[in-house]
């Protein structure tokens, strides 16, 4: 990975050589005219694709597994929605380009009994569920589905990612988790890279391998994951402690999420973020503080859909 310090020397040369990051400046509206219909019978009211963080091991991102559901954090999202009254889907996957099988099962995050990791999903098969989503229950629906995308460590990198990779898709909520950068480009940039040569073709409307690029947004740099683009309505973004006290002194937490998130345009408009006591582990503890937060918020979140025209508020994002 890139240090930071060459960081700003790199988009300069990216500038330079016309392949730069670029940004909608307003999110892509869904063509789409006549009446609207319902939801197809089962469809839920919220679909959560939560992409889980990377293992703590050398061997990324092929041991990168799904933690989010295991653990109890996907679940406890859901069950703050369905408090609410709303019925909810989720689907969780790993830090990885595509489908695979871990070759070693990282206890702590299987979860408990669990000592061979199952098959695991990645962004393609998040992003194959996305575009379902949009073609099925929201495009042309008089109830539209609201997408919730729910992300920790390495994670945001990829929901991020997905949404600026999607322009035309309204996602009515993020939930970022501590996202970090460091290591995600030595974990990942091949991996993608090679997909790309394979396929003949990128079929994304940038380099998904430079997710961790750092742009300039009015006088700050940041990086890519830090960008929350025009077809997220809110984000929610927590940040983990900088410091843990422990006996006889002060250990670093490391990693942590150093910059409050920011619009394409510089703004803050719908980003929430809060800085917790948590370890950049623990943000994604369903009973820690930083879920608590995030369950606080979502009641607020509710009755914001409620009062505002669903219809319009998700196919004209």
């Amino acid at each position: 990975m890139l240090p930071l310090a060459f960081r700003p020397l790199l988009a300069l040369l990216l500038l330079l050589a016309g392949c730069a990051p670029s940004f909608q400046n307003a999110a892509v509206q869904p063509s789409f005219s006549g009446p609207l219909t319902p939801r197809p019978e089962g469809s839920p009211d919220v679909l959560i694709l939560a992409m889980s963080g990377r293992c703590p091991c050398l061997s990324a991102p092929i041991n990168n597994v799904d933690y989010l559901m295991p653990r109890g954090t996907v679940k406890a999202v859901a069950a703050a929605f369905e408090a609410q009254g709303l019925s909810v889907q989720s689907a969780g996957a790993a830090a990885h380009l595509t489908s695979h099988l871990p070759t070693t099962a990282i206890q702590s995050q299987l979860g408990k009994g669990v000592t061979v990791a199952p098959p695991q999903d990645g962004f393609l098969q998040m992003e194959a569920r996305l575009v379902a989503a949009q073609r099925d229950w929201i495009v042309g629906r008089s109830n539209p589905t609201r997408i919730v995308l729910l992300a920790h460590s390495h994670g945001v990198v990829w929901t991020h990612a997905l949404a600026r990779a999607h322009p035309e898709v309204p996602i009515s909520l993020m939930i970022d988790l501590d996202g970090v950068c460091d290591m995600w480009e030595s974990d990942n940039r091949r991996l993608i890279q090679a997909y790309v040569q394979q396929l003949g073709h990128n079929p994304w409307p940038f380099d998904l391998s430079n997710s961790c690029a750092s742009v300039r947004v009015g006088h700050v740099r940041y990086d890519l994951k830090d960008v929350v683009y025009p077809n997220v309505t809110l984000d929610l973004e927590v940040q983990s402690q900088r410091l843990v006290k422990v006996a006889g002194g002060f250990q670093a937490n490391f990693p942590f999420d150093a910059l409050t998130n920011v619009r394409p345009d510089g703004s803050h408009t719908g980003i929430q973020t809060f800085r917790s006591q948590d370890t950049h582990s623990n943000v994604s503890m369903p009973g820690g503080e930083a879920l608590v937060w995030i369950k606080d918020k979502l009641s607020e979140v509710v009755a914001g859909w409620r009062n505002a025209p669903s219809a319009t508020d998700q196919n004209t994002p």
